[in-house]
């Protein structure tokens, strides 16, 4: 009677292990679309153009402007930031390109109190760039 009991008990163990199987099959694989979008979407965004740039503005006799805006802008973005004392910046958008086309070129200017403001097109890939400022002409 003993070995009929524990030959019960391993059918009824077969049973359930194979019903959970079955259900958990069900279940990864009604997912699978879901968890294959899901790790798509974690390598687009591993992997696609987000804009980072960094400089120096100076003055044309080379020394370090302070506090000058930068204003970077592109498709719809607008990304803005002061240099530091030393005249350096840098620029991080906050999102990654990853569903439209990255712009060919960035719009950047660039204004200090007593210089001309310096406005200019660059390639959208270009990660560093020396900026000078001309001094404004105060005429009494």
């Amino acid at each position: 009677m003993g070995a009929l009991r524990y030959l019960l008990f391993i059918a009824v163990g077969l049973v359930v292990a194979s019903l959970l199987f079955l259900v958990l099959g069900f279940l990864v694989r009604a997912n699978f679309d879901a968890s294959v979008d899901f790790v798509e979407d974690w390598i687009v965004r591993a992997t696609c153009n987000r804009y980072e740039l960094s400089g120096t503005v100076r003055d044309t006799r080379g020394r370090p402007v302070a506090f000058a805006v930068v204003e970077a802008s592109y498709l719809d973005e607008r990304l803005t930031t002061r240099s530091a004392s030393d005249g350096r910046f840098k620029l991080e958008a906050g999102e990654a390109i990853c569903d439209r086309t990255p712009p060919r070129t960035v719009q950047l200017i660039v204004m200090a109190d007593e210089f001309r403001p310096r406005r200019s097109s660059l390639p959208f890939d270009e990660s560093s760039i020396e900026i000078t400022l001309e001094p404004r002409d105060f005429a009494p």
